[in-house]
């Protein structure tokens, strides 16, 4: 469960913190020393345009192209360094997330910092890893790329009496974690490795999607809807026995659909038809309604047996009438409170979707006066009757609509 991320220098996040951060960031109690706001199994950001919520976003991508290809595709992807880099800021560029595994009592926070040579050149700078024991910060792992060597200790051991223990390293263009992700002292590397392996964006448009004759398998859905196919190969190819059960639960959550059949007889173009209650021929999915196939796409994501750690929906509103977009809700409400391991966030401009929220899993994001992005928790700036246990229907329409 991640439980909260902070970003330095990068975009126009010059320095956010979302949910429990790394200790001496943002949001920390000084009178109780607790870390709060521990972020839930749905976590919705909203705010106007520009005001950051794609590069929050972003920040998950950037560390996973990084993990996957090193520092310096990851940047040139974006146009380079100078791109990526918060004008007029001073530092490097770091990330930190903070999670825990389940049933675990430690928490674990992960943080990286890149910077860049006199030419331009992106390089890993620092990684380290900690877990959090209580009040604690104890690290583990070090990885300093001046001096080139990873210093690391094992979860069990006392930082004041142990022996660290130094490994050369002279890549500063991949990860350390990558290197290191089957140490046997470090079990919890692998949790990070399909963690930003696995995470999975979801903003498309629905008329490439509906291709289905076209895409290798894919584990999640591409960002532009293009590797839908894939998803459906994907399913077809792993889960078998269970794909019957897997497509009548996402049938049953959408309106008017009867059943969802799938003729794989030619496993390189599997065809998806729609049968619904008032017709006698089912439908294929080239004659689908946009809405039907972006809600059919989400709902696939979400009822999974084995969904990604993290599942990211860019404006699940766009192209849904009130009756899809009310069915969408109904079924994250329902997806937080199955224990699935795995978490949703959501941006949104919509102020039915933010209603359809706690105040205390919404985060507001807005410019500051020098043009960098602000967020708050939405529950931290409404009164409430209890403790922010009580709340009207349409608080976020009231409270904050000028700021969507």
């Amino acid at each position: 469960m991640l439980e909260g991320f902070w970003v330095r220098n990068f975009k126009s996040l010059k320095q956010v913190g979302i949910g429990t951060c790394f200790p001496k960031f943002v949001y920390v109690d000084d009178e109780t020393k607790v870390f709060p706001y521990a972020l839930s199994p749905v976590t919705l950001f909203t705010g106007a345009n520009s005001t950051g919520k794609s590069s929050a976003i972003d920040a998950f991508n950037f560390v996973s192209d990084c993990y996957r290809y090193g520092a310096d595709a990851a940047v040139l992807k974006r146009g380079g360094y100078d791109a990526v880099y918060s004008q007029g800021s001073s530092g490097v560029i770091s990330f930190g997330f903070h999670y825990r595994q389940p049933n675990e009592n430690e928490a674990v926070t992960y943080a990286v910092s890149i910077d860049c040579s006199k030419h331009k050149v992106p390089y890993i700078e620092t990684e380290i890893l900690a877990y959090q024991r209580g009040k604690e910060s104890l690290p583990v792992m070090l990885l300093q790329n001046s001096a080139k060597s990873i210093r690391y200790l094992a979860p069990d051991e006392k930082i004041t009496n142990a022996e660290l223990t130094k490994i050369e390293f002279t890549d500063y263009n991949h990860l350390g974690l990558a290197a290191l992700e089957s140490h046997p002292k470090f079990p919890v590397l692998q949790s990070l490795r399909r963690f930003f392996e696995n995470w999975t964006l979801c903003h498309f448009t629905p008329d490439p999607a509906r291709g289905l004759d076209k895409a290798l398998p894919h584990r999640q859905e591409s960002p532009h809807g293009v590797s839908l196919s894939g998803v459906v190969r994907y399913v077809i190819k792993h889960y078998k026995k269970k794909l019957s059960a897997l497509l009548d639960r996402v049938a049953a959550a959408m309106p008017n659909v009867e059943k969802i059949l799938l003729d794989d007889s030619e496993p390189s173009k599997p065809q998806l038809a729609f049968k619904l209650r008032d017709r006698d021929v089912p439908l294929p999915i080239t004659h689908i309604s946009a809405g039907m196939v972006r809600l059919f796409t989400y709902l696939l994501l979400l009822q999974e047996d084995e969904p990604a750690p993290l599942a990211v929906i860019e404006e699940p509103e766009n192209g849904l009438d009130r009756k899809l977009r009310t069915r969408m809700l109904e079924e994250i409400r329902d997806f937080e409170n199955r224990e699935t391991g795995t978490q949703v966030l959501m941006t949104t401009h919509h102020p039915a979707v933010a209603n359809a929220v706690h105040p205390a899993q919404v985060w507001v994001f807005e410019k500051d006066r020098d043009g960098f992005t602000a967020v708050e928790r939405a529950s931290d700036s409404i009164l409430f009757e209890t403790e922010a246990d009580h709340y009207q229907p349409d608080w976020f329409s009231i409270h904050f609509d000028e700021k969507r």
